[in-house]
């Protein structure tokens, strides 16, 4: 849908501070693995920061963290995924490409804008119950983010898993209901990035 490159980092049931029934890596949260070069093996080494110049994070986190069970506060959820992102940003700041339509200007310690989706697993029409709390969550983010000179935009996926067709195999989205993800993303990333060149 965008005409850009992506690098993803995806692992089943690990969190920020909790997983939920992860078999592997044991004992090893989002914080550890997202820059690891090979999340699979420890001491593998980080990411290489040259070879990462993101224009936007979009970060996707926290249905472990507050899955049914787990004790999570939104105030330690909120500061741990900040830390999180400043990790994250902390080599990408001075090297973000500009953007396609009306660079604006970046400086060098200006981390690159963060998207943080919720939803649509434990939100309104999740059989296992509205458990997830994106608004509060979102509010948290944006004035701890603030006050690290970090850019967070909410991408709410909430309420998707009132369409049944949306829910696929293991209470994940389906692939219809990813691509309903992608549709709400698109303009927002569109009009924070100042991207206005896509393909269909």
């Amino acid at each position: 849908m965008l005409e850009a490159e992506f690098h993803s980092v995806a692992w089943s049931g690990i969190g920020v501070l909790l997983n939920d029934a992860a078999d592997s890596p044991q004992n090893r949260t989002m914080p550890q693995m997202a820059r690891s070069l090979l999340g699979g093996v420890p001491g593998a080494g980080d990411v290489l920061p040259a070879s990462w110049r993101p224009s936007a994070l979009l970060v996707h986190l926290g249905t472990n963290d507050f899955t049914p069970g787990h004790e999570m506060s939104v105030a330690s959820f909120a500061a741990a995924y900040v830390e999180l992102l400043l990790n994250l940003t902390a080599e990408a700041d001075s090297r973000r490409p500009a953007s396609k339509v009306s660079p604006a200007p970046v400086t060098a310690a200006e981390p690159p804008p963060v998207f943080a989706a919720c939803g649509p697993m434990g939100t309104r029409g999740d059989h296992r119950g509205e458990y997830f709390p994106c608004s509060d969550i979102w509010d948290a983010l944006a004035a701890l983010g603030a006050q690290r000179a970090l850019r967070i935009h909410p991408l709410d996926f909430q309420r998707l898993y009132e369409v049944d067709a949306n829910v696929g195999g293991c209470n994940h989205p389906s692939v219809q209901g990813q691509q309903r993800m992608a549709e709400i993303a698109r303009p927002v990333v569109e009009r924070v990035l100042g991207w206005s060149e896509s393909i269909t």
